[in-house]
């Protein structure tokens, strides 16, 4: 004879629980902010730090002028142009700057981070007129085959 007792299946369980609180908007980031700690080791801001730099809305921040397209020489297909597709680029960001972006991302209505990342990259690179110099003829060739793998 089996002498355990059954236990309440953990589906059971969870409909006697009583619905969770709704949290404020305050609340919610914090608890946000404290996952994002422990899962990306971010460091929460201190009440004395300095308030952040703002961010400049979309709207008044003037859009840099795309370079030209670019085509490889021996390719006729048309594959080789370099258009305005999104290409993934990762890179590293300090925490406190990687926190502010996901700030802008959550407060900011149509802040998409790709955008202003791809906004001031460009106005940087238009300060860096070597930016301009076009590549050599075997390196091109190689981003052109990564670009042209990209199917996003």
């Amino acid at each position: 004879m089996n002498s355990k007792t059954k236990r309440p299946s953990l589906t059971a369980l969870l409909r006697e629980q009583a619905p969770a609180s709704v949290l404020s908007p305050e609340e919610q980031q914090r608890i946000q902010a404290e996952n994002d700690q422990k899962l990306y080791g971010t460091r929460m801001p201190t009440a004395v730090a300095a308030a952040p730099a703002p961010i400049v809305p979309a709207a008044s921040v003037p859009v840099p002028v795309m370079p030209t397209p670019v085509a490889v020489a021996d390719d006729t297909s048309g594959e080789g142009v370099v258009g305005d597709r999104w290409m993934p680029f990762g890179t590293y960001l300090q925490d406190q700057v990687y926190l502010t972006l996901k700030q802008a991302e959550f407060w900011e209505p149509g802040f998409e981070i790709r955008k202003f990342v791809n906004r001031v990259v460009l106005t940087a690179l238009a300060e860096l007129p070597t930016a301009q110099q076009p590549l050599p003829a075997e390196q091109l060739a190689v981003v052109m085959k990564k670009i042209n793998r990209t199917k996003i």
